[in-house]
């Protein structure tokens, strides 16, 4: 029975967070420069990678959460770099706090883990994987400088 109420207990666990990460994501796809501000506040980038985190073995390993929260990871970090849409201007001071909760995490780590996973057909996690470190990396170059993502 303890077993079965642990195994129960993970599962629910696991839907809350998916559920709650998926709330983030629409805050993040729809919401203003205030939104993206709490977001970066409430350490959201430290978030997904703590999703991503299967090289430690600590995160839920599943290829689509995986591709989907390493998208998350490299849009957050595109629109504080970058305008979103026009709606704001890019905002440095977001974005260098953002690549440093990435980096608390251990998730440069953990995105170079994920370049030899392959998933299955209907999800690239390399490739997920390749843009996201591209982005992170494109925040050390200067402004003056074409970007390669």
């Amino acid at each position: 029975i303890g077993t079965h109420l642990s195994q129960e207990n993970d599962q629910q666990t696991f839907e809350v967070r998916r559920i709650s990460r998926g709330c983030l994501s629409n805050i993040q796809s729809w919401g203003d420069i205030s939104a993206h501000s709490e977001l970066v506040n409430a350490n959201y980038s430290g978030v997904l990678v703590i999703a991503i985190s299967t090289a430690s073995g600590s995160g839920e390993e599943y290829d689509s959460e995986i591709s989907i929260r390493l998208f998350r990871i490299s849009q957050f970090i595109r629109c504080l770099n970058k305008e979103k849409q026009n709606s704001f201007p890019p905002q440095p001071l977001l974005a260098h706090r953002s690549d440093e909760q990435i980096e608390e995490e251990g998730g440069n780590e953990e995105i170079d883990s994920q370049l030899i996973n392959k998933g299955h057909q209907y999800c690239n996690i390399k490739d997920g994987a390749i843009k996201t470190k591209g982005r992170i990396l494109n925040y050390f170059i200067e402004q003056g400088t074409s970007r390669p993502w």
